[in-house]
């Protein structure tokens, strides 16, 4: 039976039984999880770059996935690919897709050919974020830890100046408990780019888990001076400066200027 009618028949399966892939789905970075739920989580990717045609496969695909379609979903992004070969979007987003079914079915073949996706995403785009995060997620999942850091330094390595590495290697070592590495760095990550929005919310994540809730409010204020519509940083915000009212602690009014303090140390 072809991987198509496998899908096909499993779908029809997995709709009289009702089953619900999303269960990986989770607004905070939590411990044990962290990794896989960004994969599973099937966060769509467009690029603005995008042909009209390859963007409307993708955003059909992503609709098809939403409402437990794996059959539709898999066929749009692959005519994605069909009209824009080279798209890392669309090998990314086959590549969530045949892993939440991989994993949710206990399907190797599935797993596998979801690697084979994530590294072709990468292939035509090594900056690719979401690959570089959903494939170092796979491996970190299916018992290979030291692949996943490999995967990563070697993304470092070819972009030591950009951030984004860094911030996902950071991330790396708080899954594993390591929150000092993780804060250095993102230390680093903020020295070569210290309006990364990215950067900031994790920093600002390392520190509420260190209870360093005046550091964390700093951080997710600054993330605020940049990306002020993220609702998720808006609402971290209000949690931490009603925590630090509470407690009798001066909380932020305002974000601080850049350079004000020095949150990024390592404490």
């Amino acid at each position: 039976m072809n991987p198509k009618s496998q899908i096909d028949d499993l779908d029809q399966r997995d709709r009289q039984e009702q089953f619900v892939t999303k269960q990986f789905v989770t607004k905070q970075y939590s411990a044990k999880h962290l990794l896989i739920c960004v994969s599973a989580l099937f966060c769509i990717v467009l690029s603005m770059g995008c042909n009209a045609t390859t963007q409307r496969q993708n955003m059909l695909g992503k609709a098809a996935f939403d409402r437990g379609d794996h059959s539709q979903a898999i066929n749009a992004f692959q005519q994605a690919l069909n009209r824009d070969p080279k798209n890392a979007d669309a090998y990314y987003n086959l590549a969530a897709c045949y892993y939440q079914l991989g994993v949710g079915k206990q399907n190797n073949q599935f797993i596998d050919q979801a690697e084979q996706l994530y590294r072709q995403a990468i292939a035509n785009n090594d900056k690719h974020i979401d690959a570089h995060r959903g494939l170092s997620a796979m491996l970190i999942e299916t018992g290979r830890e030291k692949f996943a850091f490999d995967l990563l330094e070697g993304w470092r390595q070819r972009y030591p100046q950009s951030a984004e590495p860094l911030v996902e290697i950071a991330r790396l070592y708080q899954e594993y408990g390591d929150n000092r590495r993780a804060t250095d760095l993102l230390a680093d990550a903020l020295r070569n780019d210290s309006r990364n929005v990215r950067a900031l919310k994790a920093m600002g994540h390392v520190r509420e888990v260190q209870g360093e809730n005046q550091l964390a409010l700093e951080n997710y204020l600054r993330a605020m001076q940049v990306n002020g519509a993220d609702q998720d940083t808006v609402a971290r915000v209000a949690y931490l400066q009603s925590q630090l009212s509470t407690s009798g602690q001066p909380a932020i009014a305002a974000p601080p200027r850049y350079g004000a303090a020095a949150p990024y140390q390592t404490r």
